[in-house]
Parts: C-alpha cells; sequence; structure tokens
C-alpha cells in the first residue's frame, strides 16, 4: 500500500515539474540559445531580374520551372534552400524565376515574351532549367536538371565573377575543390 502512494505522489508530481520546467523556459532562461533566421532567396520576374542585372551589373540566374515538375521543387529546397546559396546569391547574382508553361508576357529587348517563349530561345529542354544572362542582357548559359548545392556554388562562383572568361569550368572545378581539401 506505502508502495502504491509512493508511485501515485510520483505521477502528480510529473505534471507540476513539467509545468514548472515550461513556465522556466517560457521567461527565457534555460532556454537553448534561438535559431537565426533562415536567409531566403529573393526571387523576382524575369523583366525586373533584368534590368537590376544590367543595373547593378552582375549576372542574372533564372530559374526555368514547371508547376508538375519533380525535380524543380527538389532543386528549390534542397539547393535553393542551402544557407551557403541563399548567402552567395544576395551579395553577388540577380535571381528570376520563370515558369516556363506561362503565357504571362515579360519584357526583354524589344518584345514581349511569355515564359514558353523566353524558355524556347534560352533553349530549355528540360526542367529544371538554369539559365545564367550576363549584364548585358546576353545569354551564358544554360543548365538543365538538378544541380546540388555544393556543384551549384561552385557554378555560381564561376560565373558570377567572371571566372568563364579566364578558364573552363573543368580547370576552375579542380581549383577550387583543391582549395577546399587544403
Amino acid at each position: 500500500m506505502r508502495r502504491k502512494g509512493i508511485v501515485f505522489a510520483g505521477l502528480l508530481l510529473i505534471p507540476v515539474l513539467a509545468f514548472s520546467f515550461k513556465t522556466r523556459s517560457s521567461h527565457g532562461r534555460d532556454e537553448a540559445p534561438a535559431e537565426k533566421e533562415k536567409l531566403k532567396i529573393e526571387w523576382m520576374t524575369f523583366d525586373k531580374g533584368i534590368v537590376l542585372a544590367k543595373k547593378e551589373n552582375k549576372v542574372l540566374l533564372v530559374d526555368f520551372y514547371t508547376d508538375w515538375c519533380h525535380w524543380c521543387k527538389v532543386m528549390d529546397k534542397e539547393t535553393y534552400g542551402d544557407q551557403d546559396i541563399a548567402k552567395y546569391v544576395r551579395e553577388k547574382i540577380i535571381m528570376a524565376k520563370v515558369n516556363a508553361e506561362t503565357a504571362q508576357k515579360f519584357k526583354f529587348k524589344d518584345g514581349m515574351f511569355s515564359g514558353r517563349e523566353l524558355s524556347m530561345m534560352f533553349g530549355v529542354r528540360g526542367f529544371p532549367s538554369t539559365v545564367f544572362i550576363s549584364s548585358q542582357g546576353e545569354l551564358i548559359t544554360a543548365i538543365s536538371g538538378f544541380i546540388p548545392a555544393g556543384k551549384f556554388g561552385v557554378i555560381l562562383k564561376y560565373l558570377a565573377e567572371n571566372w568563364y572568361e579566364k578558364m573552363e569550368f573543368d580547370e576552375f572545378e579542380k581549383q577550387q575543390n583543391a582549395k577546399n581539401k587544403g
């Protein structure tokens, strides 16, 4: 009988202790440091991106996607959601998204083009496709398919810092990998 009383008293203490810990942490004491708010990429429309890239003399990255594309969603989460990628593009690159199936029109050079027309103009053949455009509105390159964050970071640096004008990508990538290992 005495053992049942101790167990019962112990069970009654659990909610009291839980409430005390909850109250204590809700007042800000003994809590783990708050997580920093995650950086997010600031996406804009294609035509606004073209104007801003020219004004800031930066490369424009255009993410051509479709609503039904599984790998587009994976790239949004894993690559564009990567904190190192988000930090780098905030400083160095203008970011735009275009639904490749939209009829919405965007101003480019001397015309108005739908998402479908823009994707054809830039040679998009699969999704996701990542298109890089110079600050002068000229195509640098287009890459089809999902790109993991690590590889994407090297590509971004190669294009945003104009290394593509000085050396082939394979050579640049080897240099970057050697730096990262050493």
